[in-house]
This record gives structure tokens, sequence and C-alpha cells, in this order.
């Protein structure tokens, strides 16, 4: 069918990503974000996560085929609403891709954001990145062990229509430019390849002015996107085109960068990303970088060098004072989502009932939100709201705003009243705060003395980042090289991927001896295991081989969380001598108020689902599924009484609430080590994460991605796979060595993953034949037929064999019954 073209002015945000990637919305469907993108007022989004197989297959599903490149979706999988049906959102492929490699003696973590014209492409990238061994079936965004030069050779080689954007190329720990793993300009990465690169992602932490001030970036055109993983932050950052509606005309105009056809972009304002500023949040100091050149990068406080954040790196390698020198400059808006500004009005949470019927209701008016937001004026919106909400879009489009910097992992804040005008009428608002801002014009935007600074630098030395020093210890001849590896590392984030029989257990006992050793106070350290036996075995071999008198804290996940409410029981209305249920006393009490005995198992897993997964009563969909929980719930206090999912559930509870009760064990606990963290739920991942909040603490994790064991109990295989996104500053390590399979055992394991395989066994082993088979009947039926053939019609159960396998783990995490 052929389609024709028209010119027309439309809104598009290209870097999204689906619901197969990590720590996302599950709305992140083709469905909601048409829905969505229709209510902001954006024509084009991104499809995101193109890469990931089973989110491809969703989309040729739920899309067809609209202009040349673009989808939309089908009549069949629109949501229920007719208030926007004149905006009807088209879908461009796109993917980013996350490369975690070594170059220049330094490790790279550069992200980028790849754009494919058809499905034919982007499966031809899926089978060329498996045909490599490369995972990418466990994350929207894969995480790839290449050179991101060699990733853009090879996809041109597919397709030259491709489209290859570095990412947010100034955060800190993911970009091209950041400061803790990036490159000092776009060449230096790409090298002869850089001519391909014909734009750029300013990312949310800055805008195009700042980008401005570095000329080696006047070459490169500048795309904002929002980064979204939900479908509400979508448009957060976009881009403002006047073309044909189609791949080819959208990807000439970011190429060329004609100011006719590629009109601008809207902006996030920057000082609301969380790494704007320099600082360090536990000393509540917050520097723009020029008092960080005066302090030396170091905190004040406490001595520690600073986060170093985007403002800084952008002055540092920035060659200019005044940003307006750069010629090819195109148009760009800094907005406030609306539902932020309803907010601040309202004093009232973005999330209420109320809020959001205003905010349904001004855009079924308006048409969209960025029509209210850019394109309305200010007596078109006065019509449509009230004089508070006309004075707040007025000074946003002016930039007359009160800022507070994001910095060190803390996100800003941008409000258009000051805290005098709150509650004042809108006649007699006045500019008076000392912190009033109207620092963003192009002329303004640096809120410091740019020329100073550059001064100051030809004088500052900068310290070079440097590998941590892994010396020799004591356990030098018990331990293989990379167990000594992960066992030196004394300070920092950090992530041991251990397969079967490499010494996990080993691995951790000796590191925590060995902290022990050089000087860290046991009770400082904290070790949580999923099991009482692998409590009891590091336990054992700690005492084995330290003399102290007092051992560091050893205990599962449930057992911590037991003493934590033994100490605070009455803050969370039990004695100290309450209980801990099982399944058979939830059963005798869902029983008791009245739940069917055809129910009560089905119940007993929605109570357990609300507590794994950190949710309210209010969650559950269904009101009586709320009532019976809330009436166990009531019971539980009443007969002093904690089930096994409590430990968890009500530990984080307590911390939230007490803020000083969280603040005793995160002064306590220095030192954290979490065994077998492939097997983590949302309530321990929290816990963990309220414990050791910062960006690069002392936490140190064990475990393999493919020997999750306990998804029945809401573990959820993703959290390990997200610690280095969660902890950016943190190393990885690898045992290699197993010492329980043998080579050909782990080749065929590697194999049936889809993983390259990293692990070595100690000898060869027998040969092995992969069969694959439609159903478990053939299944079982082939296994018989091949046993029979191995020993010759002699009964399988008659012979004298001896079985040998893995350490078992049992889910034997409390064993506190009414006793205690």
């Amino acid at each position: 069918m052929c389609y024709k073209a028209k010119k027309m002015k439309f809104i598009a945000d290209f870097h999204i990503h689906s619901h197969y990637s990590l720590a996302t919305s599950s709305e992140l469907t083709p469905e909601h974000l048409a829905h969505k993108a229709n209510v902001k007022g954006i024509k084009v989004i991104g499809s995101g996560d193109f890469t990931h197989p089973k989110w491809t297959a969703e989309l040729k599903e739920k899309l067809i085929p609209a202009e040349e490149g673009l989808f939309k979706l089908k009549e069949e999988y629109k949501l229920p609403t007719t208030a926007f049906d004149s905006q009807e959102t088209r879908f461009l492929l796109t993917a980013e891709i996350s490369n975690i490699y070594k170059k220049h003696d330094k490790v790279r973590k550069i992200h980028s954001v790849i754009f494919a014209p058809d499905f034919e492409v982007a499966t031809k990238i899926q089978n060329e990145l498996q045909k490599q061994k490369f995972n990418i079936t466990s994350d929207g965004r894969p995480i790839l062990g290449l050179d991101v030069k060699k990733m853009l050779e090879m996809f041109l080689d597919i397709s030259d229509r491709i489209l290859f954007v570095p990412a947010h190329i100034w955060t800190p720990w993911f970009s091209i430019l950041g400061d803790k793993s990036g490159f000092n300009s776009v060449e230096e990465c790409f090298e002869d390849m850089s001519k391909y690169i014909y734009a750029v992602e300013t990312g949310l932490s800055s805008d195009p002015p700042m980008n401005w001030l570095c000329s080696f970036l006047d070459k490169y055109n500048l795309l904002s996107n929002s980064d979204a993983h939900s479908p509400d932050k979508l448009g957060r950052n976009a881009n403002i085109f006047d073309t044909t509606l189609s791949y080819s005309s959208i990807i000439n105009a970011i190429k060329t960068g004609n100011p006719t056809e590629f009109i601008g972009t809207i902006n996030f304002f920057p000082e609301e990303g969380k790494y704007h500023y320099d600082g360090h949040r536990k000393c509540n100091i917050c520097f723009n970088p020029l008092e960080t050149i005066r302090h030396n990068e170091k905190c004040p406080v406490c001595g520690k060098k600073l986060t170093v954040g985007v403002m800084s790196r952008v002055a540092e390698i920035s060659d200019r004072i005044n940003p307006i020198e750069r010629k090819n400059r195109l148009e760009f808006y800094s907005l406030i989502p609306l539902k932020e500004i309803l907010s601040e009005i309202s004093g009232k949470s973005e999330t209420t009932k109320e809020v959001t019927q205003v905010y349904n209701s001004l855009v079924v008016k308006a048409g969209s939100e960025f029509n209210i937001l850019l394109n309305m004026s200010i007596e078109e919106i006065k019509n449509l709201g009230n004089e508070k909400l006309t004075e707040a879009i007025k000074r946003m489009r002016n930039r007359e705003v009160f800022i507070k910097e994001g910095f060190d992992g803390e996100f800003g804040a941008v409000k258009v009243f000051g805290k005098d005008e709150k509650n004042a009428g809108v006649k007699n608002m006045l500019f008076a705060e000392t912190n009033f801002e109207t620092t963003l014009t192009p002329r303004n935007l640096i809120s410091f003395d740019l020329e100073e600074y550059h001064k100051l630098k030809l004088t500052f030395k900068k310290e070079p980042e440097k590998d941590i020093i892994i010396e020799k210890t004591k356990f030098h001849s018990q331990v293989n090289e990379e167990q000594e590896a992960s066992i030196g590392h004394l300070e920092g984030a950090l992530l041991i991927v251990a397969g079967p029989g490499t010494g996990k257990t080993r691995t951790l006992a000796f590191r925590i001896a060995n902290l022990i050793e050089k000087g860290v106070s046991p009770e400082n350290i904290l070790a949580i295991t999923f099991t009482n036996k692998a409590s009891l075995e590091i336990k054992k071999r700690i005492k084995s081989i330290v003399l102290e008198d007092k051992m560091p804290d050893v205990a599962t996940f449930h057992g911590f969380g037991f003493s934590i409410l033994k100490e605070y029981s009455t803050k969370l209305d039990r004695t100290k001598d309450f209980v801990i249920i099982d399944d058979k006393d939830k059963k005798n009490i869902l029983k008791k108020i009245g739940v069917k005995e055809n129910q009560v198992n089905l119940i007993i897993d929605g109570i357990s689902k609300v507590k794994q997964n950190l949710k309210e009563p209010s969650d559950l969909k269904d009101s009586e599924a709320e009532k019976i929980f809330n009436i166990y719930e009531n019971i539980l206090e009443k007969e002093n009484c904690f089930d096994l999912d409590d430990l968890i559930y009500q530990t984080v509870k307590l911390f939230i609430k007490f803020n000083e009760i969280l603040t005793l064990y995160q002064e306590k606990y220095k030192w954290i080590m979490i065994d077998e963290y492939q097997d983590i739920n949302y309530s321990q991942y929290q816990l963990i994460r309220m414990l050791m909040p910062d960006a690069n603490p002392n936490l140190c994790v064990i475990g393999d991605p493919n020997q999750a064991i306990y998804g029945f109990r809401g573990a959820d295989v993703k959290f390990i796979n997200k610690f280095i996104y969660d902890y950016p500053a943190s190393k990885v390590y690898q045992l290699k060595k197993s010492y329980r399979c043998s080579d050909t055992i782990l080749k065929a394991s590697g194999d049936l993953v889809d993983k390259t395989n990293l692990i070595e066994g100690l000898e060869k082993g027998v040969k092995i034949k992969i069969t694959e088979l439609a159903t478990e009947k053939s299944e079982a039926e082939f296994i018989v037929r091949t046993i029979e053939q191995m020993i010759g019609g002699v009964s399988f159960f008659s012979m004298d064999s001896k079985i040998s396998g893995g350490e078992s783990r049992i889910c034997n995490t409390l064993s506190y019954k009414k006793s205690v």
C-alpha cells in the first residue's frame, strides 16, 4: 500500500523502555504507551527494547505498518477512551544497549540508542547478538561486553539505514562523556567510526545550552529523549519536528539538523537531575563546579572525594564561556510536567485523585498536555483554569523558577512559586526569596563564574582515578586467583558472579576474615544467607581462621528481620514474646473469618505476594480481598503474632516509619555481604537498598543469575542483573573455576541458558548429547529408552550406584514456631 506523505509539525520521544527492562513499569505495553503519548501530545515514540525477542513479538502482534518505517496500534488493542482519538501515535523501532568493556586501561560503561528502519533489520540485529553468544533475553536493555565502536561497525554492516546515537552523554556512570567511565570526546571513543555519529542525546541532567559550551560537539545535533521507565514519564524530554511522517524523513532531519525540519527540543530542567551538581549527600554538601574545584574535589565535612556531577564534567572539558557562540543552535524549551505544576498549586501529591481529575479535565479541554505547556496563549490558559495555573505556566515559559539543584544521587526540585507565595493571592505574589533564579537563559546559563573556573582549573591538578589495589592476603595459598581478588577487595560495592561449585561460601567466609584481619570491627559486619545451613557453615569457617572472641552477625534474611522485630516489636503493637505462625495457622485463621476451603490457598498466596512486593491492602484491586487482608492483619496484631513474610515486610515498614531506627542499623553495619543474591525478592531487595543507599557502599553480593530457584517465593533474578545500575561504582569479579562439575557439563549448561560459558571445570568429563523434545511425556519416554540402552536391560533401580551432586538448598529460612 502506498501512503501519501504530508509535511506536519509533531513531537517525538525516541528513548523509552518496555516492561521487559529492569526496574520498569508493567504498563510499558504498546497500548498504554500509545494512550499516554496521545494524552501528552506526542505523535512519534520509540518502541524501546527491540533487541528483546519477546518484546519484538509483542510489537509485531499489536502493531501494523503505517507510514514508511512507522507503525501504529491495531484497533483491537486500543484502550477504551475516546478523548484523544484525533492523535494517533506512531511507533519507530528503537533500543538502548549497554556496553561495558575495557579500553585504554579503563573500564568503559557506554549506553547507546539504536534506530532501526523495520522489523527485518531489528531481527538481524537480534540474530547477530545471539550468534555472538550475548544474552539479550534477561533484560530489555542488554549488557554487552563489546567495544561500542565495534558494535557500531557490526550494526552498519547489517544496514546502513540504522541510526546510532550515544545516550545521555554526560551521565557520570554510563555514558560516552561521563566522569566515571567515559571519554573526553566522541572521536576518542569511536575513532574512525565517529563520522557515522550524527547526533548525541543530552540526558536529564543537561540541556542544549550546557552542551553548547563544548565546541567539539558543534558537529553533532542534540536529541532530547525521556528514557521513560513508565508511561507517565513520556515526554519529559522530547524533540520537535516539521517533516513528512516517515522513518527516512525523521532520520534525515536528525542527521542534517536542518532547522526548518528539526525545530528543536523540549527539556526537563536539568537542575532536577540527580547528578547535576557535585556533592556528598551524607554530609549535605552540594557544590557548583567552582566551589568543588576550590575544595580540591574533597568534602569539607568528612574529607572524602565528592561525587562529581554533570555540570562539573561539562565545565571541565568545555572550551567556551558564552554558549551562544555555537552557530547551529536549535530552539529549546524548558518545561515542568503539568502534574508537577498542579501538585505544587494544590499542595497534594501528583498521584492523588484530586490532581489526576484536574489534570484529565484540563487535558481533555486543551487536546493534550503539551498544547497547554507549549502552544496555548496565556489568555486561552486563563479560560481553562485559574489564575495560579496561568501564572505558573507564564513563569515556566520565561524560566522564572525557584531551583534546588540535584546532587550525589538526590533529585533536585524546580518550583514556580516561592514558600512565601504558596498561600498568597496571585496579585500579591512577590519575587522576594533570595533563592529565586532566572539563570536558565543561554547568556546567563551558568550560576557561577565560568571564566574564573577555567583560570582556577589551570592550577588544579585533578587526582587520577585509581583502580582498587588488591593486595595478597594471608589466605593466598588457600584460594585461587579469582577468589583472592574478591577476598582482597576491601571497600566499595562488589558483585561476585559465581557459578556452581566455584567456592561461594569459602570466598564469603575468607572475605569476612580478611576484613577483620585488616582492622574492621566484627560488630560492623553483617552477612546474610538464605538458609540456616549456609549461615552455620560460614560461621564455622570464620571461627576456624579468625582468632576473635566476638564474631560478625551472620543470619538468614528472616533471622535478621526476626532480630530487629524482637528489638522493636512494641513499635508495631506487639510484645517481645510474639510468635511466628506457619501456613497451618494461616489456614485456621482464614477459615475462622469465613474464607471457603477451596479459596484458602489462593488467599494465602495473595497475602504473601502483597507482603513480598511491599504492597498496601489498598493496592489490591478486589475490595473483598482487601477486606480479608485487613481482618487477617488485625487478628495477627490482636494475637501478638507475625507470619513468615512479616519478618521482612514489617521490618521495612518499621524502617520507613521510624527513620532513627534505620539510621542505627546503617551506622552499625558498615560492611554487608549477601549470599545467593539471585534469589532475593522485592521486599528483601528494598531492605538492602535501605541499609546501603549510597552509590558505592561497602556491599558485597555473590550469586549466579542462572541458578535462581526461589521464584515461588517471589524471588526475581532481575535484582542481581541490575546491581551495577543500583551501585554504578561497583566492581565485578567472576569465579570461573568449578570444583564440582566437569568442563563438558558446564559447556552444555552454558549452551542451554544461551550464555557464553565463563566457568572452567576441573576435568574435561564425559560427552553430553543435548536433545530438544516437544513435550514432557516425550522427554520422559526418551530418558527411559536411553537408560535402557545404556544398561543393557539391567533394572536401573537395582544397580549399586552412587549419585553425587551439588549441595542442596532447602527453603528453611526460619524454624521459629510458637515455642519461640
